[in-house]
This record gives structure tokens, sequence and C-alpha cells, in this order.
């Protein structure tokens, strides 16, 4: 939309994603992650974030911090994650890892450096694992033996802590890597990863194996082919049982966790195709395997959770597109496919009565299951004049999941078609109307009887009419909607408790911007929404009212540009109210209301230091509640330096 409101929207909403991304730094380091041989970004950046949403407080900040001073290089890199929920139990979750690279070039092919890496998890609830912390210091080198392609040997010591036990070790590997290396007619990509932790009694272990090849036929066709191997052991301290522990005179047990992985993809993509197509098509299979067991078990213990477990997955998954392109019309279809088989099962551990080791296996067998799914949709525009604009858009599912033991009833089948039509008429320069129509239609079928009376059928339609004005002064975008929602039961007149409903609602948005010169603007935002559910008869297509919604939501505010920067006030109101039908009578049930002063900062200082501000402050009036005053606050500050 070119209304004001949504280009705020859309800025705000982009400034989140960088910083989610950068903020977002690994607690653990990555399977498939390369340390030394790309350790970091290079771009100096401090940035922190304090939210307040109702109960739950919440602050990131994060450092990146690069420095090259002749052959020597130094990096830096801190994340902290903090979160708080005021609850009727308070409860705070605290993430700190700290990362520093120190780099020195002897000459182009050969580097010394020292890594250091620190990480603490700290939780108030009674977990497994709610204290933990991780920290090693590394010696490494990097030798570049060819132009494109780089080898990190590194070793070090390591200190890992968990729920109150210290073990120390060291660590070694190698990492190598190569970016765009050009072999004959192949452009390849390589990493490769090796690392041990021996940290006795506990073994950490990661191997990392990925391979891309890119290959050129014409300038507009190329094919991308990739192979991926992973492996991976973690060990973690448990809460050992009494006998266990008395057994082997320990305090905690060790579980481990090795988790390997083959990938196999290949993209073909040929653009211009015939001049006017594109195909685009991706095949990929997948296989994994999930190993999970407890270093200590005693035979004394006559469980079913002294078994170890096992997870076998293969997936299949394909993509395809074909693209259409010319003056007045462009169109897509996309096929997809995944399928997948997930297979678990216990391992006998000898000295066990052999029926706990069967109830373990029927429990683990329960979770054996087979899914197939698919889609195909089609999206199209064709432009019938300048002025006039037809769009259409089809989409179809299947899903079709199996649960192969016979305890299972969850075996089910799943259809979902939806279509979309809609048709855009530009009147005049400043005005655009449009008019369009969606309708689904969902049939959900168990196999089972035993779960039968969940079977349903979903249908909705909906229809949207609207308008967009933008004049140098006024901008405006309105819209209504009306849609409704029928669910139907297959067997409610047999035994089933569950009663066909259906759902109805209208909808009334407006977005208005009047811009009173050219650094002051007037906004306002308000929509309100009418909803009513009933208890449906589809036969005869009748409905007995249940309840009904009234939402109200209304914000006007002023905006003030300054030198590159936004400051904005406001009044925010929200009013929600239910009823319930008795009989005929629609009486009110309960009635929630919302409003106080509303502000949005963002400024940037100095071209580098930006500022972003962002919150409202409420007062709660609540059927049959006292009354209550909340705030809700985003602040964040981000420093390019």
């Amino acid at each position: 939309m070119k209304s004001i409101y949504y280009k705020y929207t859309i800025i705000r909403s982009s400034i989140l994603l960088v910083i989610a991304c950068t903020c977002c730094l690994q607690a653990q380091t990555r399977v498939d992650s390369l340390e030394f041989i790309r350790p970091f970004s290079k771009n100096n950046l401090l940035i922190s974030r304090l939210d307040k949403q109702l109960n739950t407080y919440s602050l990131n900040s994060g450092l990146n911090y690069f420095y090259r001073f002749s052959d020597f290089s130094f990096g830096l890199n801190e994340d902290y994650k903090s979160s708080f929920f005021k609850g009727v139990e308070k409860t705070i979750r605290d993430e700190h890892h700290f990362s520093l690279n120190l780099n020195y070039n002897f000459f182009n092919e050969l580097d010394f450096g020292l890594s250091a890496n620190n990480t603490i998890l700290s939780d108030s609830r009674t977990l497994e694992i709610n204290q933990s912390s991780i920290s090693n210091i590394l010696i490494f080198s990097k030798i570049k033996p060819f132009k494109d392609f780089s080898i990190a040997p590194f070793s070090g010591y390591s200190n890992n802590r968990q729920i109150g036990e210290n073990d120390y070790g060291f660590v070694y590997g190698f990492e190598a890597g190569g970016e765009k290396v050009n072999i004959s007619d192949f452009q390849i990509d390589a990493d490769f990863k090796f690392r041990n932790e021996d940290i006795s009694p506990r073994k950490n272990f990661s191997r990392y194996v990925n391979l891309n090849f890119l290959n050129y036929f014409e300038r507009n066709v190329h094919n991308n082919f990739n192979i991926k191997y992973y492996q991976s052991q973690k060990d973690f301290y448990i809460n050992a049982d009494s006998i266990t522990s008395q057994t082997f005179q320990i305090k905690n047990n060790i579980q481990s966790r090795i988790e390997t992985g083959y990938n196999i993809q290949n993209r073909f993509f040929f653009d211009e195709l015939i001049d006017i197509l594109t195909l685009d098509a991706t095949g990929k299979i997948s296989l994994r395997n999930i190993e999970r067991g407890l270093k200590y078990k005693s035979r004394e213990v006559q469980s079913t959770s002294i078994f170890d477990s096992q997870i076998d997955e293969l997936k299949l998954e394909l993509d395809a597109s074909v693209t259409y392109r010319s003056r007045n019309f462009n169109s897509s279809i996309r096929f997809t496919m995944n399928e997948k088989d997930e297979k678990h099962k216990a391992i006998m551990f000898q000295g066990i009565n052999e029926a706990f080791f069967n109830q373990r296996e029927e429990s683990e067998q329960q979770k054996n299951n087979t899914s197939n799914y698919a889609t195909l949709s089609f999206d199209g525009d064709m432009n019938l004049s300048e002025t006039d604009k037809i769009t259409l858009n089809i989409y179809q599912s299947k899903l079709k999941y199996d649960t192969p033991s016979q305890l299972n009833d969850d075996d089910r089948d799943e259809i979902l078609s939806i279509a979309r039509i809609g048709y855009y008429k530009m009147l005049n320069p400043f005005f655009t109307a449009f008019i369009n129509t969606e309708g689904s239609f969902s049939h959900t079928v168990y196999i089972f009887a035993s779960r039968s009376s969940n079977n349903n059928i979903n249908r909705t339609i909906r229809l949207k009419t609207g308008g967009e004005y933008t004049g140098s002064v006024l901008s405006s975008y309105n819209s209504f909607d009306v849609s409704a929602n029928y669910t139907v039961y297959d067997f409610e007149d047999l035994t089933s408790p569950l009663k066909s409903f259906s759902f109805r609602q209208f909808t009334a948005i407006d977005s208005t911007t009047i811009k009173l010169s050219s650094t002051t603007s007037i906004f306002l935002f308000g929509y309100i929404k009418l909803s009513e559910q009933g208890i449906l008869n589809w036969n005869s297509f009748s409905e007995r009212p249940t309840r009904a919604l009234k939402e109200i939501y209304f914000e006007p505010r002023i905006i003030l540009y300054r030198a590159g920067s936004l400051f904005s006030v406001g009044i925010r109101y929200f009013s929600l109210s239910t009823f319930n039908y008795k009989g005929k009578e629609l009486n009110l049930d309960s009635e929630y209301n919302s409003i106080g002063p509303s502000t949005i900062i963002k400024a940037r200082l100095f071209n580098k230091l930006s500022v972003s501000l962002q919150g409202f402050y409420e007062f709660i009036s609540l059927t049959d509640s006292e009354n209550k005053q909340q705030a809700n606050l985003n602040f964040q500050i981000s420093w390019n330096f």
C-alpha cells in the first residue's frame, strides 16, 4: 500500500528483521559453522533491544567489533539475551555468548591466531539442564595451499559445566574451505570440519562435509548439485536414579545424542526457455539417524527408561515451477511433493526383563509414521487494458498420513482447495478500486472408526472490496470484507459430541494520511469487526446463533519529520465486547476497553547511530475485574561504528 501507515510497517518490520539476524548469535557452535575459515562479520555494530509486552520482559544486546592494523587483526563478538516473565511464578532466563579472535598474518599463505569462547546459560525453572557454561581457548593457524582454499588446524583446552559437574579436557581438529574454486566447467564451494572435545568422562565431536558444484551451461542455464554429510555427538548430564547412582557411585548420568545425516540435492534453472518461460526444478533426498543412549545402565533398574533408542528418517522433496512472462499476462505453475518415512526403535539391554523391553519397543513403534504431502498452485495476472487488471490464484494440496502401528488411530487424509479471483480498476491517476472473492474447501478424513467422529468438511467464502486514493495532500486506503466459515462434522448425528458450527465476520478498515506540510502529517487508522458464531444445520442450511463479538480499534496520531527522523504521538483505543444469545435476545457477556497514549520515535544520529522507540500506555477496564494500567514498550538502539 502507498499509505504512510504501511510504509512505516514495512520499515519497522525490516529493522526488526535486521536486528534479529544481527543479534541472533549462536549460543553454542553449530555443526555446520566454520569458526576459523570464516570467523564472523567485519562490520562494527553495537545493538540493543528492550521489549516489554504484557507480563513478559526481554532484553537482547549484541556487539560485533573488528579491527585490522598492518598484519594484525582483532575480532570480538558478544551476544546477551535475557527474558523475565512476571506471573504467578516469576521466571528468568539468561543466555550469554562471547567470542574473541586474534590473528597475525605472517605472509599471504600463513596466519596464526588465538580464539577464546565462553557461553553461559541460566534458567530459574527446574529443568534437566538449567545451569550450564562452556569455556575454551584455542590456538589455530590458517594455511592457504591454493589461491581459493584454506586449511585451519586448531587445538586448545575447554571447561564444560552442567548441573554442578565440571569437566576439563582438550579440544582439537581442523577446518577447511574454499569458495568459488574453478575446476574445469564447475564452480565449487567446499566446507570441511573435524572437531573433537575430550572432556572426560564426556565426549563431544562434530563432522561436517559440504560440497556444492555449480555449472553454467549457458548464461541463463545452470545446474547446482549439492552433497552434504554431517555427524555430531553431544553428551549431557541428567539426574541419575538412586539405583544407578549407588551402583556406579555417580551423582549424574550421561545421556548421549548422536545425529548423522546425508543430503543430496540438485537444482536445475533455465531462464528464458522459449524466450517467455522459466523452468526451476529442485530434487532433494535426505537421510537422518539419531541415537540416544545412557552411559551408565544398571540391570537392577527394572524400567522401560533403561533402553536406548534410535530414529531413522528418510525424506524425498521435489519442487518444480514454470513461469510465463509476456506484456499483458504473467503466470506461474508450481508443484511440490514431500515424502517422509520415520522409524523409531528401542535397543535391547541384556539382563532386563523382556517384558519391559516389549513395552518400550511398543511405545517407540507407536511413533513410526509415513507421510506424503503434495501441492499444486497457479498464480496469474492479466492486464485487460492500461486501467484494468484481473488476478487469479488457485491452490490444491493433499496430505496422506499413516502410522503402521496397530495401536495408533491417527491415520488420516486431508485435502485443501483454495481459489481467489480479483479485479482492479484504475478510475483515474489518483484512485484505484478493487473487488475480489475467495473460497476454500477442506476435508479431513480419519481412517479408523475410533477417530472418525473428527471427520469434517470446512468451507469458507470471502468477499472484499475497497479502494486506494493517493493525492498530494490526502492518501487513503479503505476496504470492506465479509467472510463466512462453515464447519460440518460427518457423523455428528450419530455419536459425535462435536457440533457443526458457522462463523461469520464483517470487517471495515480505514487508513488515512493528511499531509499538513512537508514535515507534518496526521495519520488515522481504525477498523471494526463484527462476528457471529452459531450451531449449524448444513442439510437445511440453517443456524442458531450462540455468540457474537464486536471489536473496535482506532488510533489517530500526528507525525513530524525532522532531518531524516520521525516523531509521532497519538491515542490508541481498543474495545472488545462479547455477547451471548438467550433465545433470540442478545445479551452482553463481557467488555474489555483499553485507551491510552502511544508514541513512535525513529531517529538517526550522526549517520551511524539510530534509535527507535515504540510503545503505548493503556488504561484497562474489564467486566467483573478491577481497572488496571499497563505499559508496553519496544526500545532499540543501533550503532554502526
